[in-house]
């Protein structure tokens, strides 16, 4: 795993050797984020499901002015926690909670983001709880984006108000982009 574009381009990153773990490939990485582009200024983004990190990394080397990584499984914490110190950021703000209570924390700082990243484990219903719980704490700003990454073509749109700006799929990846 490579960061594809930015100030951190081609930095290795750690990857788990687990094969419960799928990182995003870096073909469909350097497509989300060429559909994102241009990016806000000072942008604030969140990786729900981080993982290594990889994702918020690719958010923060593209001008990120904070990122917030979330990852509760401890071993991917880990490797999490290493990835950020290669790049060496103090740009960054690392959680190992629960999902839904890390966005009920964030909802009670009333914090905003402009991009959430959203990419948890297959066959659960963690994208629907998500989204839930971003609308019901309004962690979407106005112009928002969410990026939603599945193994099934799900729209939540009309569920929670809100629209599709873009969507693709990758073999089995279903990659939505969201606002309000």
């Amino acid at each position: 795993m490579k960061v594809v574009a930015g100030k951190y381009k081609g930095y290795n990153l750690l990857s788990p050797k687990s094969k419960t773990s799928r990182p995003t490939d870096n073909k469909v990485k350097e497509a989300i984020f060429d559909m994102l582009y241009p990016f806000k200024p000072d942008f604030k983004a969140l990786d729900l499901f981080a993982g290594t990190g990889q994702m918020g990394i690719e958010f923060l080397s593209r001008g990120a002015k904070e990122v917030y990584f979330n990852e509760k499984n401890y071993s991917n914490f880990s490797i999490l926690k290493q990835n950020l110190d290669k790049i060496n950021s103090s740009d960054v703000f690392t959680y190992k909670n629960d999902f839904i209570r890390c966005l009920k924390d964030f909802g009670d700082k009333n914090f905003k983001f402009d991009y959430i990243f959203l990419d948890p484990p297959y066959e659960t219903d963690f994208i629907n709880k998500s989204l839930f719980y971003i609308k019901e704490y309004d962690l979407l700003n106005e112009e928002g984006i969410v990026i939603t990454e599945s193994s099934m073509d799900m729209d939540f749109s009309e569920k929670y108000g809100l629209h599709v700006l873009k969507d693709k799929s990758y073999g089995r990846k279903f990659i939505k982009f969201y606002t309000k």
